[in-house]
């Protein structure tokens, strides 16, 4: 199935502003069109708008009406919500919400925009002014989309989840997930654990901001078919009970943390600003604590990530995995000796990577051995050979890799990265130094942006 991952798993991306400008480098499109091997750049025209009949209601804040129209708008979304209904919601500010209601016909909530708000009875163009902003959010039922189209800030309370999805056939989209993180005297005080928990199989994520949360960004578990696709994560702040800062579990952040997750991607997003652990994280506790290989993670695409974390010991770890693609990725941070890099540990098989830009390899850290059986790749470039992965034919070490805007291994640090400083720039060692695929290793088509490949790839997320 690794070869048809990125075709079963292709999603649509409507990207939040803020997202786009961290992840596609462009503030304007905000209707881009990604699929599974490309971040959410590229072209696309607007979508079809809302066909509403007897099917669509309308919240406004501070309303009371029924929500048949704008101009008896439901003041909040109500306690039960309708199968196969749209709710369009308007700016103002809501409180946090649980969507429990089971059923299989989708229910959607989409943030009324001037394009797109349903009817026009009772519409006023200030409605789709600013962001429409709501308390936590919980998805325990199946087939709910939630769709913030570029203006929807879900915020977090002290010590809490911002989105937390446990259900199964969950579409996100275009949201601002805000932890609200706030200390005093080096204390938590305010704001969230943890931005997001997905623990459901079919999930989609996609075009969202997740920021300021004191432990993780998102963490995923026990889920298969999921598609992270096109987010911005960053500003993890490393506070918890291990450090005494505060009382989120002991506060050792990754950007990203994944377990037992099967069959899914990860692609086109940008991890940076993370102060504890790493951007990238396999959780590696199946053994001692889960039900052993069954919760390994297996069959997983890395592709077109930016993953920038000089804080952190390593950017990613990789281990208790099967099946695992890293294409085209940036993995990127500082030298510290034999850390700053990918750290791969014990139980990896089946792993292929190529086209990436990696800061450095370290096997030794979590009690991994190189196996050229089971890992495989080419055509990488290394900030700094450890001698830990074998230099293949095509490999590159170079400590500078020619970023637009990032520095070489030595530093200094980027505070704030945008996608765009990852390119190459002129004389790069990345360009046109990449593998162009064959029949069994299926390059991304397309780049972080949506730009297309050619015959002689650059190494990297970025053309």
């Amino acid at each position: 199935m690794k070869e048809s991952i990125a075709i079963a798993l292709a999603v649509t991306v409507i990207a939040c502003s803020d997202a786009e400008e961290h992840a596609a480098g462009s503030g304007g499109a905000t209707n881009a069109t990604s699929n599974a091997t490309s971040g959410v750049g590229g072209g696309g025209g607007a979508p079809p708008k809302t066909e509403c009949t007897d099917n669509c209601r309308y919240v406004r804040a501070g309303s009371s009406g029924d929500g048949s129209d704008w101009s008896n708008a439901l003041g909040e979304l109500p306690e039960t919500l309708e199968r196969g209904l749209v709710y369009f919601v308007a700016t103002g500010t809501y409180p946090g919400y649980v969507f429990d209601d089971p059923g299989r016909e989708i229910i959607r909530v989409l943030r009324a925009t001037e394009y797109d708000h349903g009817t026009d009875v009772g519409w006023n163009a200030s409605d789709a002014d600013g962001v429409a902003e709501l308390g936590p959010v919980s998805i325990e039922a199946a087939y709910v989309e939630l769709d913030g189209r570029d203006a929807m800030r879900i915020v977090g309370t002290f010590q809490s989840t911002v989105v937390a999805i446990d259900a199964p056939n969950v579409t996100l989209r275009g949201c601002d997930v805000d932890g609200n993180f706030q200390e005093m005297g080096g204390m938590h005080s305010d704001g969230a654990c943890t931005g997001m928990t997905v623990s459901g199989d079919g999930v989609v994520v996609a075009g969202c901001r997740i920021h300021d949360a004191a432990d993780d960004g998102v963490a995923i578990g026990g889920s298969s078919g999921v598609s992270f696709s096109g987010n911005v994560i960053h500003a993890l702040h490393g506070c918890g009970t291990d450090g005494g800062c505060g009382p989120c579990y002991n506060g050792h952040s990754d950007g990203l943390e994944i377990y037992s997750l099967k069959d899914s991607e990860i692609v086109g997003n940008l991890i940076y600003d993370v102060a504890s652990t790493a951007a990238l994280f396999f959780g590696n506790w199946a053994d001692e604590l889960g039900n052993g290989p069954s919760e390994y993670c297996e069959n997983v695409l890395l592709a077109n990530n930016l993953m920038y974390s000089p804080d952190t010991g390593f950017v990613a770890y990789i281990e208790d995995a099967r099946g695992v693609r890293v294409l085209h990725n940036v993995f990127w941070g500082l030298h510290q000796g034999a850390y700053g890099g990918l750290s791969i540990g014990q139980n990896v098989d089946d792993l292929d990577l190529y086209n990436n830009a990696i800061l450095s390899i370290n096997y030794t850290h979590i009690g991994g051995s190189y196996d050229a059986a089971e890992h495989r790749g080419d055509y990488n470039l290394f900030g700094v050979a450890l001698g830990q992965w074998p230099e293949q034919a095509h490999d590159v070490v170079a400590s500078d890799a020619g970023f637009a805007a990032i520095s070489n291994v030595d530093g200094p640090a980027v505070a704030d990265p945008a996608p765009a400083d990852f390119a190459p720039a002129a004389q790069s060692p990345l360009i046109d130094a990449g593998f162009p695929g064959d029949a069994t290793i299926v390059i991304p088509p397309n780049d972080f942006f949506g730009e297309p490949r050619d015959d002689t790839p650059n190494i990297g997320a970025i053309e």
